[in-house]
């Protein structure tokens, strides 16, 4: 199996304990042609000093110290722009990786990816504040389109794909206070599908007591869902399959949630009539 340079980056922001659990799953990777660039958004709890020493011992670890916080989406952007893999993936800094997941994404994308896939995603291992484990999984069919997006965010938080596809659409819009990742993956499609493999390999954890880079409150999410519209110029059908995000975040405020209603009942009637 050739074995190019897989990127592996990771933003990270005061979570300096979770963040030496989320390197060492990429260092013992059981695939080891890899990178690892972590930015660092201008944290005052120890991580830039651990970097420095982490770097002097593995050089395949690659640090970016922002002067000044600017967010997680800029810091992604950072490390896309000085990745020197053929291929590339994200990991979030609370998150972490199981120890075959790049080796058996390579397997996938050189031996058995269908060629109109642009990016292969897993489904994820959810790890909650009970402590329990279980996988994440919305999926009832292996291909998606950029247009199934809207009505959910199947693909999540990772993709894996090659460096130049992220380039090319422009990486993350920094403009987004939220759904950078769904905003990104919308434009990837353009590319190509969004292909499912079986073989969940990445532990999302909600356990611990720091928020995630992602939580958001009622009104940025309505903002985003306006935002993301106007953007991507979606018709008044996409609109309302986009609107069914609201209901995963249950923030949905009364007047709006009678609106929400009105409009998911329309697109079930549309959808009724379309496979008829």
């Amino acid at each position: 199996m050739m074995e190019p340079l897989i990127s592996v980056y990771i933003p990270t922001y005061n979570r300096l304990e979770l963040l030496k659990r989320a390197v060492q799953s990429v260092q013992n990777q059981t695939y080891k042609n890899f990178e690892i660039i972590i930015v660092d958004d201008n944290s005052s709890d120890g991580t830039q000093d651990f970097l420095v020493g982490l770097a002097k011992v593995d050089s395949r670890i690659r640090y970016f110290f922002k002067d000044k916080n600017s967010g997680a989406c800029v810091s992604r952007n950072i490390a896309i722009n000085l990745a020197q893999g053929e291929l590339i993936t994200g990991l979030d800094d609370d998150d972490y990786f199981l120890p075959h997941r790049l080796e058996f994404f390579l397997d996938y994308w050189v031996n058995k990816k269908r060629e109109d896939s642009i990016a292969l995603f897993t489904s994820n291992i959810k790890s909650e504040k009970s402590n329990q484990a279980k996988e994440h999984s919305l999926f009832s069919k292996k291909y998606f389109k950029k247009d199934d997006l809207l009505f959910a965010n199947y693909v999540g938080n990772q993709i894996f794909t090659e460096t130049k596809t992220l380039r090319q659409v422009s990486g993350f819009d920094e403009s987004f206070c939220m759904w950078q990742d769904l905003e990104l993956w919308y434009r990837v499609g353009d590319l190509g599908n969004f292909e499912h493999v079986d073989n969940p390999t990445y532990f999302f954890d909600t356990s611990h007591l720091y928020g995630r880079i992602s939580e958001a409150k009622s009104e940025k999410i309505f903002k985003t869902v306006e935002q993301f519209s106007e953007k991507n110029q979606l018709n008044n059908f996409k609109k309302r399959m986009l609107n069914n995000h609201l209901y995963n975040y249950k923030v949905i405020h009364k007047d709006r949630f009678a609106n929400f209603i009105k409009e998911i009942l329309k697109l079930s009637i549309i959808m009724r009539n379309f496979f008829k």
